[in-house]
């Protein structure tokens, strides 16, 4: 199998080492885009649609890991299917991994409510790891969020809903934030569902800081990500899913963890695991199937759920926990 991966950055380098390690061919140079089965697109916002174009274009199956809307897709997926082409969207962390989870162990019947708190932070106080794309992180305090409360949509600014958290024994931060996952309660039958992002104790006055003093624009926003994430410290990505039913409540609980000098952070990791996932199930030819599938639309496919989860759950830089509680 052969694997083309659009975007050299942190999340497509991840992506191709692991593909080494499981003797599948990758490369990142787009000339070569014909001897692809599939496209693996890492791009940043941006530029990120251009992943679906090229694919399109070139009848190649993709998986799709940027930030790309749910929308995007919705609107193509007649196109999609007349091309008989394989696509995965909203393939990363969140939304992507958080997606297959929530969906894998949701019963759409009695679903009253399901809260995410996810996000990444260093043990050291303060410091906010810069693990990802500078510009999309900076993007997603700038812009507000949709909130699902009593199956009404709720439209929030950014930072709002702050509260202190304490994960891990360290003190944290979250506020409601965009996730990729706002499609996801009608889809799935919510009643209620909120998400927040997870940051160190600081951030938010540290965002508010730099932001009053226009570092986030122009030049000043170059100098700005080159200092940043010049520092590097040990790091956490987590995530907390919890779901709520009428005489039960089921608590799943994900951990990545790096130290500062390894050569993938702990969001790099995650972010990997699902993506990886599919395209050992693509390779080993077990999943042939074409079309528009999301995360949520894998995990209601019994015999590939099952094998993606067991992948997800066997990785050894990833902690995965699941606590039920009968009310």
């Amino acid at each position: 199998m052969n694997v083309l991966i659009l975007g050299k950055g942190r999340i497509g380098k991840t992506i191709f080492h692991h593909l080494k390690k499981q003797r599948i061919r990758a490369f990142f140079e787009e000339k070569k885009v014909k001897e692809a089965d599939l496209i693996v697109n890492c791009l940043p916002g941006k530029v990120a649609t251009k992943g679906f174009k090229l694919a399109f274009l070139k009848n190649k199956d993709l998986i799709d890991i940027s930030d790309v809307d749910f929308d995007f897709y919705f609107k193509r997926r007649k196109q999609i299917e007349k091309k008989k082409i394989l696509v995965i969207p909203n393939c990363g962390f969140c939304p992507g991994l958080l997606n297959f989870i929530l969906a894998f162990e949701l019963n759409k019947k009695g679903t009253e409510k399901v809260e995410i708190v996810a996000g990444s932070f260093s043990p050291k106080k303060f410091f906010f790891p810069f693990l990802w794309c500078f510009e999309d992180l900076i993007l997603e305090h700038k812009i507000p969020s949709f909130q699902f409360l009593y199956k009404k949509r709720k439209k929030f600014p950014p930072f709002s809903g702050y509260r202190l958290e304490k994960f891990l024994k360290f003190e944290t931060e979250s506020y409601f934030a965009p996730s990729g996952l706002e499609y996801l309660p009608k889809k799935l039958k919510i009643k209620n569902f909120t998400f927040r992002v997870l940051r160190p104790k600081g951030f938010f006055h540290f965002f508010k800081f730099l932001e009053s003093y226009g570092l986030f624009d122009g030049k000043e926003k170059e100098i700005l990500k080159k200092f940043l994430e010049r520092k590097k410290e040990d790091n956490f990505t987590m995530a907390k899913i919890e779901i709520f039913f009428q005489k039960r409540k089921i608590s799943i609980f994900l951990k990545s963890f790096s130290r500062k000098n390894e050569k993938f952070n702990s969001m790099q990791k995650i972010t990997s695991i699902l993506p990886l996932a599919i395209i050992k199930e693509i390779s080993s030819g077990e999943f042939k199937e074409k079309g528009l599938i999301f995360p949520e639309d894998l995990a209601k496919k019994e015999k590939i759920s099952k094998k993606i989860m067991n992948f997800i759950k066997n990785q050894n830089f990833l902690s995965f926990a699941k606590k039920v509680e009968i009310f």
